[in-house]
């Protein structure tokens, strides 16, 4: 059975659908599954937005182009939108539209989470884990259930360095976690946050750990599959090249050094983080959740794990920064406060010292000339704060590196059928670094910024003027302390005028 031969007729309830990773999966499975059921998708409400409003919301995006133009129609005749809450038990469904998934829906695509590192620790465990827990509770009573997909992340076992294709334990029930959460006192939870943390670096990694053993506990009750994305970045190709929605990861970094907000960044340059596609991890999961209905899997545990890692495709923190500033000069901003350039440095004092020299400082002189002068702008230091914080949030693994397995992420490849190869076929080992950065910040200029690639000439004239700028501003700070320091003897200027004359020398 291919796997448009599994999805037809079928109805599919998705968690996490208004999401980033949750959007391109409905596209997807619209798209390259015509013949599907309804799909179902978990819609919270937002005041003043009603249903159809949110549904419009989503459909505007341009990851959703191509269905229209293709398929006019499609997409609103597919998508079911109920009104629910991840945070609130039977995820907040009403009696009438809980019932009709539970008779009616066969897939379950549970893909929801907060992903905030600095959530506390009451609301990450009561979205991650108390919402995963109401999510299985459906899933026990679905009529004629044929597979729960559960996505949860590969770095939720950070504490390891090398990360198999299994479920490892957690440092605490997660029964018991949930009970924490439940009435844990708001003013005592930065307290108990730190003692429940351990080694973990945030709670997000630790509730998402939670939640995996959830589903370790029903693996003899229900089909299931685990499945563990890296870090989810910019679309390769499908449908589109280089769409993103938000400002996490490297895309981030990228948008912010190419504006000239960034300069300075802390992290470890040879460090080789993992990124993944998300269109490739898009197909994988769909494969991964037909493949787990069609094959018989060895052994006693029934959970089918997935690595959605591209290992050895990652690249290091060096080469992607060079690749990214070459891509922003390449394809530069029309706006920016400063010529992009950017210091990659894993020395705290360093880091911290550059980051109020030639960020803070800066926005802090800019805003209170934008004050003086009474003009209506946005301002700079609330966003070099936040900057920081998300910096210092991100330390942990930009620091250092996992291993991690995906042998049977791979493997799953080989499964795909010639039926499904043209929809389906996520081997990436084609795709090249330098295209795909590229595209990503080609991506991230016009669907985050809605930006004109038109104009580009005048963006490259204006980057030529900022680099001149930048050249001359340079060199008059480095006369500046040259001067500053042969005035208070600390270079003599016997010996500069030595290294001048050497300098002219030898060039």
């Amino acid at each position: 059975m291919s796997i448009q031969e599994f999805f037809r007729g079928r109805n599919v309830f998705i968690t996490g659908a208004t999401g980033f990773m949750g959007k391109v999966l409905v596209e997807k499975l619209a798209r390259s599954c015509p013949g599907i059921g309804k799909i179902c998708i978990l819609v919270r409400h937002k005041k003043g937005k009603d249903l159809n409003h949110r549904i419009k919301e989503i459909l505007d995006v341009p990851l959703f182009d191509t269905i229209k133009e293709q398929k006019p129609g499609l997409m609103e005749e597919k998508l079911l939108p109920l009104k629910g809450d991840m945070t609130e038990l039977r995820l907040g469904l009403s009696d009438e539209d809980y019932d009709f998934l539970v008779k009616n829906v066969s897939v379950i695509f549970h893909v929801a989470a907060s992903v905030r590192f600095d959530e506390s620790i009451k609301d990450a465990t009561i979205m991650n884990v108390r919402g995963t827990r109401e999510v299985v509770q459906l899933a026990k009573q679905v009529d004629n259930l044929a597979v729960l997909l559960h996505v949860s992340t590969a770095y939720c076992n950070c504490i390891r360095e090398n990360v198999k294709e299994k479920i490892y334990e957690a440092p605490i029930g997660w029964r018991e976690m949930i009970t924490i959460a439940e009435n844990l006192d708001p003013a005592e939870s930065s307290i108990l946050t730190k003692k429940l943390l351990g080694t973990f670096p945030n709670t997000y990694t630790l509730t998402k750990l939670l939640a995996e053993q959830i589903i370790n506990d029903e693996r003899n009750n229900l089909p299931l599959v685990l499945f563990r994305p890296s870090i989810v970045i910019s679309s390769a190709s499908d449908p589109i090249k280089g769409w993103i929605d938000n400002f996490n990861g490297p895309i981030g970094l990228m948008v912010a050094s190419g504006k000239g907000v960034v300069r300075v960044t802390y992290g470890k340059k040879s460090i080789i983080p993992d990124y993944m596609a998300v269109d490739i991890s898009i197909k994988s999961m769909i494969t991964a959740a037909w493949y787990r209905t069609v094959s018989n899997l060895p052994g006693d545990n029934s959970i089918a794990v997935y690595n959605s890692a591209s290992v050895s495709k990652s690249i290091s923190n060096e080469e992607l920064i060079t690749l990214g500033m070459k891509c922003l000069k390449e394809y530069p901003f029309e706006e920016i406060l400063w010529y992009p350039s950017i210091i990659f440095t894993n020395c705290f004092y360093y880091f911290y010292i550059i980051s109020m020299l030639t960020q803070v400082l800066p926005a802090i002189c800019l805003d209170k000339i934008m004050d003086w002068l009474g003009k209506p702008h946005r301002r700079l230091l609330p966003i070099q704060q936040k900057i920081y914080v998300i910096t210092m949030a991100l330390s942990y693994f930009t620091t250092q590196s996992w291993k991690f397995e995906n042998k049977n992420f791979l493997n799953l490849i080989d499964k795909i059928s010639e039926a499904d190869r043209k929809e389906f076929n996520y081997n990436f080992e084609n795709i090249e670094a330098m295209v795909f950065l590229k595209n990503a910040a080609v991506g991230a200029q016009k669907y985050l910024f809605n930006i004109d690639h038109s104009r580009l000439p005048i963006a490259k004239r204006k980057m030529k003027r900022y680099m001149w700028i930048n050249r001359i501003v340079k060199t008059m700070g480095l006369i500046v302390l040259v001067l500053v320091l042969i005035r208070f003897n600390i270079i003599p200027s016997a010996l500069l005028r030595s290294i001048c004359c050497f300098k002219s020398i030898i060039t």
